[in-house]
């Protein structure tokens, strides 16, 4: 596989995580300690017979901390609000407000890192806020509605995966696969207290396996390995093929079709973020 059948091949993966996360029978809570825990188990056994590996870990932490915890924070909250997302709205909805992740992070990026930015990224910015208000204006706007609940949630968690990007830029120079496992073990014992008290319920251990061994570490793994002869900006074009997909397979496997402004909403998100990519790879 070269590196383009690779990346190609972890987005169409990631694509279905909504759906084998609505067939685990678990909470959004649940889908993300689930999948952070074991999957920072299952690296942890792949990595633990280096043992240079082993000896960089309690140096990295001592020296950088803080931001490796802030990062293992962002990536858990993200997961446990998208799941919650999931349980609450369509899947196409959740994945396309999900996607404003990359316009939030250019706004962080702006406001807290000083990066300037030009009329075109505004412009943009304002393009897929518009397609968020377009997504939004075609639910009734009550909390007792969970269409509206769940593009919510998904919205806080594209935030969260936002500052995951921008966190990264304090800890430049750390092997891929260590700092991979660094954020899902932090991830994990951060959301631990909290699945001891709410409990585990009846999960579905097969597709919680294939949560685990198939997106989460088979596809890191294609995503990580691809990146070694993609450039970051072709690997970040071939992202979408992860919300495209995500709603041709919730339209397959749970007949889920979205509504017109959520289609043109969602449009314009990807268009802007796309956009915005390509111009920050120019």
């Amino acid at each position: 596989m070269n590196g383009r059948i690779k990346i190609a091949t972890a987005m169409l993966i990631w694509g279905s995580v909504g759906i084998f996360a609505r067939f685990s029978n678990l909470s959004g809570l649940g889908v993300a300690f689930f999948r952070v825990s074991l999957g920072a188990f299952l690296l942890f056994v792949i990595l633990v017979g280096r043992n240079e590996w082993l000896q960089s870990l309690s140096q990295l932490m001592r020296a950088r901390w803080k931001p490796l915890l802030a990062l293992g924070i962002s990536l858990a909250l993200n997961w446990v609000f998208l799941f919650t997302a999931f349980q609450y709205t369509t899947i196409a909805n959740a994945v396309l407000v999900y996607y404003m992740a990359p316009i939030i992070a250019t706004v962080i990026s702006w406001r807290f890192l000083d990066e300037r930015l030009s009329l075109k990224s505004w412009l943009l910015i304002g393009t897929a806020f518009a397609g968020l208000i377009l997504i939004i204006s075609g639910q009734s706007i009550d909390f007792g509605n969970r269409d509206f609940v769940g593009i919510l949630l998904a919205l806080t968690a594209a935030f969260f995966y936002a500052l995951i990007p921008n966190l990264g830029r304090f800890l430049r120079g750390i092997d891929g696969k260590t700092l991979t496992f660094l954020q899902l073990a932090i991830a994990s014992v951060v959301l631990a207290p909290f699945m001891a008290v709410s409990g585990v319920g009846k999960p579905v251990w097969w597709a919680i396996f294939v949560l685990v061994a198939v997106h989460t570490v088979l596809a890191l793994f294609l995503y990580m390995d691809g990146l070694k002869e993609v450039e970051v900006n072709e690997a970040a074009l071939l992202s979408y093929l992860d919300p495209m997909s995500a709603v041709v397979y919730a339209f397959l496997v749970f007949g889920e079709v979205p509504g017109g402004r959520t289609a043109l909403g969602g449009a314009l998100i990807l268009l802007a973020s796309l956009l915005d990519v390509k111009a920050r790879g120019s």
